[in-house]
Order: structure tokens, then sequence, then C-alpha cells
């Protein structure tokens, strides 16, 4: 009997309002372009008088994307800019629920080899192209093939005609299929779970304009002028960028699921530090990645001009070890697991987090439908953590490079922390910042001993397996043993959660048996947006689906 999931757009997605599009009325003197980071307040719009439709929307995020090509970013930060200007099949609740996005409808065949999906007939990219299947084909075919530089290429290694890293050597016998102009087949290589697919294969596959990209070189996607101003087809169209600082977008009035309501949306780069003044005094409209510090927490909460949310997330904070072959400190797991008894990171909650959040086990917070519940974390105990070190020799002469990221100031925070209680052991800690950016580029170098870094970006119980598996772009680690990456792999293979379960269980007592990675916190999104808005579905932020075609200005 055949795996159904036929779930359709709720009222046809208010076909009315899509049909026409949406107008908005001028102002009586109309601005262009977008205010310069930190000018982006009331007095901006002067005298104007601005119509419900016309305004300003600013976005805050805490750190800034690397890059407009969505396949070649290095950071989830990326994806507060790919979710606004281009589009995916699916997306999914906080919960876990997937919802609708090109995808009207999905079914999977009979014998979990392939899933077949119906888009919207309605899509149009920016420049006015209808969306068809033979673009998801395009994506799918480019996005493996070797001489395009894909930073998610693994994402792509279920589907037929790849190898294990997502590379198809022949794009023809590529398990992607346009069956007609609206339909996608997609072919796996093995049994898969219907979860699997919805969960994590398609969180990374944005989809992008054959027409435009396809010029007959896939050498050239990467290279191409198309970054600088790109066409999707999501929500809002790209204006104009200034690296590190700001984004504009304009709402895209003929998009398929309706047209957002406000005219412009800026994503603008703000430290966490100025969160709390820019939502107070009008300069931010919504937070969207990063959290606002917990000094300001009870300020926030108690502002009659926002709506506080403590959201609980499914993404993880740990420390990394340098575990290249020209860095032999920390090969011995015993070294790792004395690093990991030494840190107390219940004080990192209690103290930095104020209790909103929880201690890491491994990479799955205990809310995950795939967390172990029999693990058991290696207790707080420097003495015992001394104790292993000395027996295997570790060179507490040694200063040791951790490498932090600017911006989250939880994690600024914590790294200040683990330096303490390594140096109660006699581990000495030298801690630089570099923002995101020069950082990854310095841990691929292999440049540092030890970092603090984040992941977490989709509910599928694989998602962290790319940090542990040999060669992967987001192995920083630079680790070659496979043994967690193997336990990881075979969990995915599984057909049924039961069978996935048993093998996702068995990879996360190996995490905690060896610890390749420390594994410190889940730390809950401390959001805010405006009560300017009636509602904005702030929970789902945490998948990357911001839905900012329903943030809806109040009257």
């Amino acid at each position: 009997m055949k795996k159904k999931n036929m779930i359709l757009l709720a009222g046809a997605l208010a076909a009315s309002m899509l049909i026409g599009g949406c107008s908005k009325e001028k102002t009586e003197s109309e601005t262009t372009g977008s205010p310069a980071q930190g000018e982006i307040s009331n007095e901006t719009q002067g005298t104007q008088i601005v119509e419900k439709g016309d305004e300003i929307v600013t976005m805050a995020i805490t750190a800034s994307w690397d890059t407009l090509n969505i396949y070649n970013t290095s950071g989830n930060y990326g994806n507060a800019v790919a979710d606004q200007m281009f589009e995916r099949l699916v997306t999914r609740t906080h919960d876990g629920e997937v919802l609708p996005r090109l995808a009207e409808s999905w079914e999977m065949s009979g014998d979990n080899r392939s899933m077949t999906f119906k888009l919207a007939e309605n899509a149009l990219w920016h420049d006015g192209e209808k969306v068809t299947a033979d673009d998801i084909v395009f994506t799918c075919k480019a996005m493996t093939n070797i001489a395009v530089d894909n930073y998610y290429r693994s994402a792509f290694n279920m589907l037929a005609g790849t190898d294990d890293d997502g590379i198809a050597e022949d794009p023809e016998q590529l398990g992607a299929e346009a069956v007609d102009e609206y339909t996608v087949k997609f072919t796996f290589k093995t049994e898969k779970d219907p979860d699997s697919i919805l969960n994590a294969f398609l969180s990374f596959l944005y989809v992008l304009p054959q027409h435009i990209l396809d010029t007959g070189d896939y050498a050239s996607i990467n290279d191409s002028s198309f970054w600088t101003d790109p066409v999707g087809c999501g929500p809002f169209k790209y204006v104009k960028d200034t690296a590190g600082e700001t984004l504009e977008m304009e709402a895209f009035e003929d998009y398929y699921q309706g047209c957002p309501d406000f005219k412009t949306l800026v994503v603008r780069v703000v430290p966490a530090a100025n969160l709390t003044a820019g939502l107070l005094n009008g300069d931010i409209d919504v937070v969207g990645m990063g959290s606002i510090p917990l000094s300001d927490w009870e300020t926030i909460k108690n502002s009659d001009e926002v709506v506080a949310a403590s959201v609980e997330d499914y993404s993880y904070q740990y420390m990394q070890f340098n575990l290249s072959d020209e860095k032999p400190d920390f090969q011995d797991p015993k070294v790792r697991t004395a690093f990991d008894m030494a840190i107390n990171k219940q004080v990192m909650v209690d103290q930095l987090m104020l209790g909103e959040g929880q201690v890491a086990v491994g990479p799955m917070p205990k809310y995950h439908p795939y967390y172990n519940e029999k693990l058991v974390a290696n207790s707080y105990n420097p003495d015992k953590a001394k104790e292993m070190l000395e027996e295997v020799g570790f060179d507490f002469e040694k200063e040791y490079l951790m490498l932090v990221p600017k911006g989250n100031q939880v994690r600024e925070q914590s790294a200040l922390l683990i330096q303490q209680d390594l140096k109660k052991i006699g581990v000495n800690i030298k801690i630089e910042t570099y923002d995101f950016t020069t950082l990854l580029e310095m841990l691929r170098n292999g440049e540092e001993d030890l970092a603090l870094l984040g992941g977490g970006s989709n509910i599928d119980p694989n998602e962290s397996s790319v940090i542990v598996k040999p060669h992967d772009a987001r192995n920083y680690s630079l680790l070659t043993e496979s043994k967690w990456f193997d336990l990881a792999n075979e969990g995915a293979s599984k057909v049924t959660k039961e069978e996935r379960k048993e093998w996702y269980d068995k990879y996360q007592e190996a995490l905690v048996a060896d610890q390749p990675y420390i594994w410190l916190y889940h730390q809950n999104n401390l959001w805010a947006y405006s009560k300017k808005f009636e509602e904005i579905p702030i929970e789902d932020f945490v998948w990357f689906n911001f839905e900012s075609w329903k943030w809806k200005l109040a009257d």
C-alpha cells in the first residue's frame, strides 16, 4: 500500500489574491535606496505619509551572511537571506510538521525508492518566467556536478546516480526527473524514510532558475554575476546590499503564496548588544537570528512595544578539537573526555542563559524525537579530568589557541568560562575572536587547537553527521576517523523510525564515549518582534522558515 502525504495548500492559497497579485498605493514623497547601517529608524521616513504596504520592515541578524550564493554560504545566517529570495519545496513548523511551499502535495512510492511532488502552477521567477519542474531538475544536476563548488552537496547523496559525497558523474543518470511541467520525481539509491527526504534533503534544495544559469557549462555557475543580483522566486526580490551590513529587498507582488504586507524588507546585521535598543526605539522590527542578551530579557518581556518569545531550539553549541594528523594533542579519546569532564556546562546554562536552555549531552536536545533517553553524560569532575590527562602524558606547558566567532554573546562568554575551567586543571587557553567568515577559513587551514561553533539546521537526526564525516566541508575538526559517521549513515539508510532510532541511539552513545566534540548546551532563542505586526510565526524561525508573506501589519 502506498504511503502518502497529500498535504494541500489551504484554500488553494487564496486563489483570488494570487491571480491579481497585490497593489500598493504610493507615498506622497517616496524615497529610493536603503538607509545606511544604524540609520534605519522612524526618523528616516521624515514627513512621509506611509501607507500600510509601503512600510520598511527591518529584520536583525547578529552575524553576516558571507555570500548570496545560497549553495556556497558557510553559515546558517545565509539561510536568513535565502529564505526571503528563493524557494524550497517544503518547510516545517517548530514541532516538525511539514508544510507545503513550492510542492502542493507529495507521494512516496510503495517500495520507498522514489518520491513524486506536484508543484504549484502559479509560481513565478522574479523576472516573470514560470517556475517548473525543469528548474528543480536543473538545480539537482548542477549541485551534484563536481565542477560546481557546493557547500551542501552531501545533502544530495541519497539521489540515484550520486556517490557518498553527492557527486553525480553522469547528470543524465541522476535520480531527478521532470515528469511533466509541474511534477518532479526523485529516485533514491536505497529505500528511504519519507521524513529523511522532507526534513533533510529538501531543507537544502533551494530552486535555481534554469533559464538564467543553464549556460551549458556548470563550472560557470559559482562565478556567475547572477549572485551579485540574484533572481529568485521567493516573497522578496533583491534590490541591493552592502556586504556584511544590510540587504534590501522589495516585495514580489506576484508571489504565488500571496504578496507580503509591506513593500521593503531590510535584513540588517546588528550586534547582539544593540538588539534591545533597536527594538525599543523602532530601528528593528523583528529579531530573525541571534538572541537578545539575557541581561536585557526582562526589559524586553516587560515592554509594551514588542512581543517577546523564548523558543526552544534544536541547534547545539559545541567545542571542536583540531583532529588533523598534524595535531596529535587531542587524538586520544581520554584527552577529549577529560576536557569534557573539566567544563562546568551547568554554570553556562544557569548564569549565562538564566535557565533559558539546557546542558547538551550530544547534538540532540532532550525534546528531540530521536534523543536517546539512556545517555549518561560525563559528570563535572575537574580532579578526575586532571588525573586522566596526567595519565596519558598531556602537555601542560603548551598554550592552546581557541577561536571564537563574534556575534553570539553567550558563546563569547562561555569561552571565558571554559578558559577558567581548563586553567583549574592546568591547561592554558588563549582566546582569539574573529568574524565568522575569517574563522571558518582558519579552521579549514587547521590554524587552531580548539574552537567554539554551533550547528543544527533541521530536525532530521542525521543532521549532525556532517561534522563527523571525513572530508566533508563542514568537518572543521578535520577528523579522518569514520566510525561515528558510519553509525549515523547506517541510521539514515533505514526506512522506519524504529529502525532509524536504534542506530541513532548507538550514534549518540558513541559520541559520548569518545567525545570527538564537546557538546556544550542547547540555548533557547530569545526573539522579539514589534507590535506593529498582528502576529509573526516566530517559533518556526528555528528551521529558517520565516514565512515573511504572513507577517501582517496591524490595522
